[in-house]
């Protein structure tokens, strides 16, 4: 007997955003199922507000937060903003708050939003470093911050995109926001899923590339790069040329990785794309997209920017599909979306294989299978922070983005 379809969610979750970049909020939402109102959206960037515009245009348009009144903003359910990230990269002068471009302190009118319209639910997001930048202070003093907010109770994880059924080594720090008066008491963080492939992220291979195919001479530093990666791939005894090997070729050579099956963090600087061994080429914008858990131009997605343009917002965008599994046990623990209502494509498409073999290690009973899979199963999600301090700075930053973050894998 079919299941039946899920009925349809009908009430609209108010919805802005600050630092909005390409609105991926818009598209975890869309990508669930749940109507947008959405409210407002705002970026300094005009080539942001073109993509926005063109894409999900939002009821008030922002162009600078520290200018806006937020007594006077437009109160939402849910509120999301990926402050600048720069001020806390290990990339970059690790300012923070003293940053000479003034980037540092937008946090401080993000929260000033929160304090003065106390949406339901709050999401925010910045790069790894924040936790590790002059001993973890950024991040304590932020969290602090945080949780002076009257009548919220707050929470912090690091979550790669790699673990949530994308192949990108993403490591970001996610601060999640619950208005008590709203609390059902059921949000979790969601749990790390098995990696998958980067080939279905990938436009087919059409054959094995010419060990000649490599970047432009006019592109020295890339090209210098995939030469010294290939030569050390082919010493281990791999096959560059089969696998899939991604090259994060715009790097200096002393910081040039790659990694196999999976393509390193996607970045601003790298709007050209990384390079992929067994295609003989760089990511394309759509592949970059992908990556990204993004919608692309053949599922509606309209370009209203340059190619250049585009790869740097992709690569300053948050991870859509990190959003929506974020979503699909917070909107329920606002009482946003009915419990039970929204559907994790995600960890299905991770368990499906794994309840087949559930399925036939109990030969095809049911009920067997079920138990079979609760043995195999069992959470190993451990939340860094909720309301109280049980965790220091030091402690998070103990994976770096190499590894897997601080909640264990299920095995």
């Amino acid at each position: 007997m079919a299941a039946a379809p899920a009925r349809p969610i009908r009430k609209a979750v108010s919805l802005a955003t600050d630092c909005s970049g390409m609105e991926t909020p818009v598209m975890a939402l869309r990508n669930l199922g749940v109507p947008v109102k959405h409210l407002f959206a705002c970026d300094v960037c005009p080539r942001a507000k073109a993509t926005i515009m063109a894409n999900c245009p939002p009821e008030t348009w922002y162009d600078d937060l520290t200018a806006r009144d937020n007594k006077a903003a437009p109160a939402a359910d849910l509120y999301v903003a990926g402050f600048p990230c720069q001020p806390f990269s290990m990339m970059g002068k690790q300012q923070g708050f003293a940053d000479e471009k003034g980037r540092g302190t937008v946090f401080f009118k993000v929260r000033e939003y929160i304090a003065c319209q106390k949406p339901a639910a709050f999401v925010l997001e910045n790069v790894s470093g924040l936790m590790r930048i002059d001993g973890g202070r950024y991040f304590r003093d932020i969290m602090e911050s945080l949780e002076a907010l009257p009548g919220y109770k707050v929470s912090a994880q690091l979550l790669n995109t790699r673990d949530h059924g994308v192949p990108q080594n993403r490591n970001r720090i996610y601060f999640v926001g619950i208005r008590k008066a709203c609390d059902k008491g059921t949000f979790e963080f969601p749990e790390p899923l098995p990696p998958v492939s980067i080939e279905p992220f990938l436009e087919p291979r059409r054959k094995r590339p010419d060990a000649s195919a490599l970047p432009p001479k006019s592109q020295s530093v890339a090209r210098s790069n995939v030469v010294l990666a290939l030569k050390r791939l082919k010493a281990k005894g791999r096959d560059p040329l089969r696998e899939p090997w991604v090259i994060d070729c715009d790097s200096t050579q002393a910081r040039m990785s790659f990694a196999l099956d999976r393509t390193p963090c996607m970045t601003c600087r790298r709007a050209d794309g990384h390079w992929i061994s067994n295609r003989g080429r760089r990511m394309n914008k759509v592949e970059m997209m992908r990556l990204q858990g993004m919608p692309t131009p053949s599922e509606g997605f309209k370009v209203a920017v340059t190619e250049v343009q585009l790869g740097k917002q992709i690569g300053n965008a948050m991870s859509c599909n990190v959003l929506e599994r974020l979503f699909v046990s917070l909107l329920p623990a606002v009482g946003l979306v009915p419990q039970g209502r929204l559907h994790d494509r995600y960890a299905a498409a991770a368990l499906a294989p794994k309840a087949q073999k559930c399925l036939a290690a109990a030969k095809g009973d049911a009920a067997g299978a079920v138990a079979e899979c609760q043995r195999a199963g069992g959470k190993g999600q451990r939340q860094v922070r909720q309301g109280k301090r049980s965790a220091g700075a030091a402690g998070l930053a103990a994976s770096d983005s190499a590894k897997a973050p601080t909640s264990k894998r299920r095995r």
